[in-house]
């Protein structure tokens, strides 16, 4: 019975330590890695029960006969299988600690693995940013994946170093671990290409969201210098316009500038750009032709303005000379008229035909000279007529208009007039002067004779009355 009891216990633990379940996941290992060992410390336990169950059999041997073969044989037997029982436990628990190990390896394959899942599905995603904020956010998440890649392919390499323990200890999961490693290293291949694809196209996105930035800025400034020359302002006058012209001057100095830093930028990235054969290489130099095209159409319409602008200068300039040349002349012949003006209204007061010849004398060499002062009176008319032709402001350098000196002219005509019947009336006057005086003469003459007759008659009668007397006086 006693016999019976252990056997029947052995034959129960049998059953268990002979399971071919090692767990399926590493929780589940870990359960029946706790379960053996609460086995194996129940193994321990009936030592000293078995032992005595032995100790009796050889006893009973020793005091009877009855039955003592079977005595013999059931020891023996009973040995045995306790030693069967203690070597399948001993097995199980080699082989629940292998299980450990890998479901432990497992796991972290499995970690791994789900880290690696997750970052194919981000480099996968077609997302490449459709703005440079965009494509710099997408990098630098880039460059993290990257650095924590670099991390998990040290990680990797633990797991696989692992594994090969695990082989080289004859774990029974042996094809499993090699399966296993052989998956997780293809699956970080894999990914390390995918992700060199991404970076890749993430790359060529933001080299050519750059170029197109780049373009923008250019296409930009070029607008607003186009607008700059939409304008139909140039020049009142001289002044003004050469204001323009030093401004249409440095507008084409930062049009040099320009074309040696953006122009030739943007070019040099373009030239970049196709010789590494960028995937958008036909719109990059789509969008460069064009942008080229609206260069070029600004240096054309630059110069066009500069030219205009340069005959609005001439324009002006022969303006300005016939405003001078007009001004002088007003000027100089307005003195002229004020002399002239002076002389005509002056008095007219004789005192003989000569000095009346005399005025009438330089009156006609003022009318001789009359002649030249018409000349320069027509040259400041078509002075006039040409400044006019222009359609030009008031002249600045002179307050003379030609409708003044026009007035002025006919004034002049009216004086010279009025003087000449001056001159006449002075003659006439000076002439019926000169008859008085002649007459006057005549008759003072006349008389002064007849004075000195009568004198000279009065003086010799006195001297023969003087004569007569003394001789009375003596007779």
């Amino acid at each position: 019975r006693d016999m019976d009891d252990e056997e029947s216990w052995i034959k129960e633990k049998k059953l268990l330590v002979g399971s071919e379940d090692y767990g399926r996941d590493l929780t589940g290992v870990q359960n029946l890695r706790k379960k053996h060992k609460r086995l194996e410390g129940r193994l321990a336990e009936p030592e000293q029960a078995i032992q005595g169950v032995l100790d009796s059999g050889k006893k009973l041997i020793d005091d009877n006969t009855i039955g003592r073969e079977e005595i013999q044989q059931r020891p023996e037997q009973f040995v045995e299988h306790w030693k069967e029982l203690k070597q399948l436990a001993a097995a199980r628990g080699q082989r629940l600690e292998e299980s450990l190990e890998y479901q432990q390896f497992v796991a972290n394959v499995e970690e791994e693995e789900a880290w690696i899942n997750e970052k194919m599905t981000l480099v996968a995603s077609e997302d490449y940013g459709d703005t440079l904020a965009a494509i710099q956010g997408l990098l630098k998440k880039h460059e993290a994946f990257e650095t924590d890649f670099t991390v998990h392919k040290d990680r990797v390499n633990d797991v696989c170093t692992n594994g090969q323990d695990l082989i080289k200890k004859n774990n029974h999961h042996e094809e499993n671990i090699s399966s296993k490693m052989k998956g997780l290293n293809g699956k970080v291949s894999d990914l390390e290409k995918a992700a060199a694809q991404r970076k890749a196209k993430l790359d060529e996105n933001s080299a050519f969201l750059q170029f197109n930035w780049k373009a923008d800025v250019v296409e930009s400034w070029i607008g607003e210098k186009e607008n700059s020359l939409k304008t139909d302002d140039y020049g009142r006058d001289l002044s003004s316009v050469q204001t323009l012209l030093t401004k249409q001057e440095t507008f084409d100095a930062g049009l040099q500038a320009f074309q040696q830093e953006g122009i030739a930028n943007i070019t040099a990235l373009k030239d970049q750009l196709l010789a590494a054969k960028h995937i958008q290489s036909k719109a990059i130099e789509a969008r460069h032709a064009s942008l080229m095209k609206r260069w070029t159409q600004l240096f054309a319409n630059s110069a066009t303005r500069k030219k205009k602008l340069l005959e609005a200068q001439s324009h002006f300039r022969k303006v300005e000379d016939l405003f001078l040349a007009f001004a002088k002349k007003a000027s100089a012949f307005n003195s002229w008229f004020e002399n002239a003006e002076e002389d005509l209204t002056d008095p007219v007061r004789c005192n003989s035909l000569e000095e009346i010849k005399a005025l009438r004398e330089a009156h006609d060499a003022f009318r001789s000279s009359l002649s030249s002062a018409q000349a320069d009176f027509n040259q400041l008319a078509e002075l006039d007529r040409q400044i006019k032709s222009f359609r030009v402001a008031s002249n600045p350098y002179t307050w003379f208009t030609m409708e003044a000196l026009e007035e002025t002219w006919r004034n002049l005509q009216k004086i010279i007039k009025e003087r000449e019947l001056e001159l006449q009336k002075e003659q006439r006057r000076q002439e019926e002067n000169d008859k008085l005086r002649q007459e006057f003469a005549q008759h003072a003459n006349a008389f002064h004779q007849w004075i000195q007759e009568t004198r000279t008659y009065l003086l010799d009668g006195s001297c023969i009355g003087r004569r007569v007397g003394n001789s009375g006086i003596s007779a």
